[in-house]
């Protein structure tokens, strides 16, 4: 009875001090070690949130091909596995990768397989969330690893200072296009399926759109309803950027607007009326808007007295607004355009902004004169035809 008891209390000893790791994950057929293993709260997934809580680890296969990872998970998040297997240049590719959720004191065991030339998830063991989440990856991946093929010769190309060829361009963008119809037919196919929503999340605004009044009631109030609101509120400000780009034309009013400046003061458009302003939308992850300061610089000196620059930073924070705004030194009026608020109450979404940079160009009684959509020739010179009438 003793020998009994005490193999008991040795099994329950050993059982308490074995790891439980939240999610162990078995790979077979890779030849790269290295895993990146990414992880956000479920509710900032589909977010436009500045400053999401993004957890990145890098890890490696031990000798028995696994990764085994504990996760401080003290409410719903999502992961992304991005095996190095599927990278080119450090980049990963699409169809290499899979995304799943975890919740409070659960556990996940996967495994991945990559002798089949994309991503498959060759087994998935836990929630039902995470096992339809595993049938899409492999109804997705094959037809996305095409795409990966190609975007991995593109950044080659880029890499090495070559065009890429019409074929490549041609055959990427056929590519795109089987994927975005596999992606479709899955979420109209499990519409009744809760995990459909982070699917949904990813698939952009217009599927978005088209899909999203039919999820079924018990999906919206499954564990993805962060999601599902996160959602609502991205298609109610595409809803009112398309609303917008209607009536943002020339001869229609500048809509009017109140936002902080560098110092935290509050600046308003019609403070300026009675000189020319000239509206730039940028944000200082766009490439183009830095490269467009040199030439906005120039008209700013020259027409100085008469014209006004309002920069308009959208989408970063305000540590990196300030920052930008110090390094590329920008001379004009600078505020910011928070995500804090509603996506209807957002200028550039009032101002129907659907690409960066976006100059528009104000005449002194509050009324458009023009919208220059992207870096092109001819922004100087119709500037300087307008303010020498």
């Amino acid at each position: 009875m003793k020998r009994i008891l005490l193999a008991a209390v040795i099994t329950l000893v050993a059982s308490a001090c074995s790891p439980r790791h939240t999610v162990v994950a078995t790979f077979s057929g890779f030849t790269n070690d290295t895993v990146i293993l990414q992880t956000r709260p479920l509710w900032q997934y589909a977010s436009t949130s500045l400053r999401p809580d993004l957890r990145t680890d890098t890890l490696l296969l031990d000798s028995e091909r696994r990764i085994a990872v504990d996760l401080p998970v003290t409410e719903p998040v999502v992961s992304t596995l991005l095996p190095m297997e599927y990278s080119e240049a450090g980049i990963p590719l699409a169809g290499g990768s899979f995304t799943f959720i975890i919740e409070p004191g659960q556990r996940l065991e996967l495994g991945l397989n990559a002798q089949v030339g994309w991503l498959e998830i060759s087994a998935a063991d836990g929630s039902e969330p995470n096992r339809d989440l595993a049938q899409y990856a492999n109804s997705w991946n094959p037809a996305g690893a095409e795409m990966g093929r190609l975007q991995a010769e593109m950044i080659r190309c880029s890499k090495q200072g070559v065009p890429v060829s019409g074929r490549v361009q041609q055959d990427y963008q056929a590519s795109v296009q089987r994927a975005r119809e596999v992606n479709e037919a899955y979420i109209a196919a499990h519409l009744d399926r809760p995990s459909t929503v982070l699917v949904l999340s990813q698939s952009g605004s217009a599927t978005a759109e088209r899909y999203f009044d039919s999820l079924r009631p018990e999906v919206r109030n499954s564990i993805f309803r962060p999601m599902v609101e996160q959602i609502e509120l991205q298609l109610e400000g595409m809803r009112v950027r398309r609303e917008a780009a209607e009536s943002i034309k020339p001869g229609a009013e500048a809509p009017d607007f109140t936002l902080p400046d560098t110092e935290g003061r509050m600046f308003r458009l019609s403070s300026l009326r009675g000189k020319h302003v000239v509206l730039d939308f940028w944000g200082s992850w766009c490439i183009w808007c830095i490269r467009g300061f040199p030439e906005l610089k120039r008209c700013y000196e020259t027409y100085e007295g008469k014209l006004e620059v309002v920069g308009i930073d959208c989408s970063d924070s305000r540590e990196k607004w300030l920052e930008a705004v110090e390094k590329h030194k920008l001379p004009w009026i600078n505020v910011l355009d928070t995500r804090e608020r509603r996506p209807a109450e957002t200028i550039d979404n009032r101002y129907g902004i659907s690409a960066y940079p976006t100059k528009i160009l104000i005449d002194p009684e509050g009324r458009i004169v023009e919208v220059f959509v992207g870096e092109r020739p001819g922004f100087s010179e119709r500037l300087a035809r307008e303010l020498k009438r």
